[in-house]
């Protein structure tokens, strides 16, 4: 990696795909380690002799997978938390850097939504919404009774390349599932609601490097972060934006579907903080976003 350290990556790829990380492995710096978190034996075996920990493991897919395994989301993502957090205080780690999410401001009322405001939030609806504060307090609990210094790090509605679709819509996030319908030809395209929800997408490559700036930032311990590009989409025009990009020649047309009973109708991040104590902003515009996870979708269709 680069600035000189050593990076062990693991993953149950139940989502992941080691194909996703595979061009890296053979370089002694990074290590690919195959566990399942909510085991804690297997929490202590991947900690082993790490200096600093990015938890980012957790139960996560699109609006219908919040909506299909409410249940398996909070118990795994409870579990995966605790474990991790119990190993790293028995390891000594230096920090934990905690990513979080944009869905502990589900039911937010503030726009743009500061950090602070999740005091004056009610809590999150869905379950992984609220397995997500969950993980927040988590740290802040550990951080109180056993000194185990954190950074909590919001993202919001972060895209990039190797994302899957999945097979049944609503599975997997908005982006890789329009790009999916869009690219095979689905006419009308079918999106859920009325398309005036709205959502700030981030590209991946600007929150990692966020997650970096916190790392090395002193200012960061024991504080939490929101992470996104403040610029407002609605989901009509983002899905407008990808027939353009995917190259569709018919008059851009919709069908509306019934709504999740959960959808957030808007969210947008204050990124005040992160500008004044890490020196982050985006710099990578949503239309460059998406012209690159499209190349990347349709290589990948060649591919198959």
């Amino acid at each position: 990696m680069d600035g000189g350290y050593a990076v062990r990556v693991a993953d149950d790829f139940s989502k992941g795909r080691r194909e996703n990380i595979a061009h890296h492995e053979g370089k002694s710096e990074f290590e690919v380690m195959h566990a399942d978190f909510t085991d804690y034996e297997n929490c202590e075996k991947v900690i082993g002799d790490i200096d600093i920990m990015f938890l980012l493991a957790s139960k996560i897919g699109g609006i219908g997978y919040f909506h299909k395994y409410p249940a398996e989301i909070i118990d795994a993502n409870t579990k995966i938390v605790s474990n991790l957090l119990n190993a790293a205080r028995k390891a000594n780690i230096q920090r934990v850097l905690y990513i979080s999410s944009s869905m502990v401001f589900e039911r937010a009322t503030i726009f743009p939504t500061p950090e602070w405001a999740l005091e004056k939030t009610p809590a999150p609806i869905t379950s992984y919404g609220f397995s997500k504060l969950i993980g927040e307090w988590f740290c802040q609990a550990f951080w109180e009774e056993h000194g185990l210094k954190y950074t909590i790090l919001r993202p919001f509605n972060c895209v990039g390349p190797r994302e899957h679709p999945e097979e049944e819509p609503g599975m997997a996030h908005v982006i890789p599932d329009l790009a999916k319908k869009i690219l095979r030809g689905d006419y009308p395209l079918e999106i859920y609601g009325d398309g005036s929800q709205t959502r700030c997408f981030t590209n991946v490559k600007d929150a990692t490097r966020a997650f970096v700036l916190a790392m090395k930032e002193r200012k960061a311990e024991c504080e939490d972060f929101n992470i996104g590009n403040p610029e407002e989409t609605r989901i009509v025009d983002l899905a407008k934006m990808l027939w353009e990009i995917c190259g569709r020649r018919e008059p851009f047309k919709l069908k509306h579907l019934s709504p999740f009973k959960h959808d957030v109708q808007r969210r947008v991040p204050s990124i005040t903080k992160a500008k004044e104590i890490l020196n982050w902003e985006p710099t990578i515009p949503l239309r460059k976003t998406l012209e690159e996870y499209v190349g990347w979708y349709k290589k990948l269709q060649i591919q198959k």
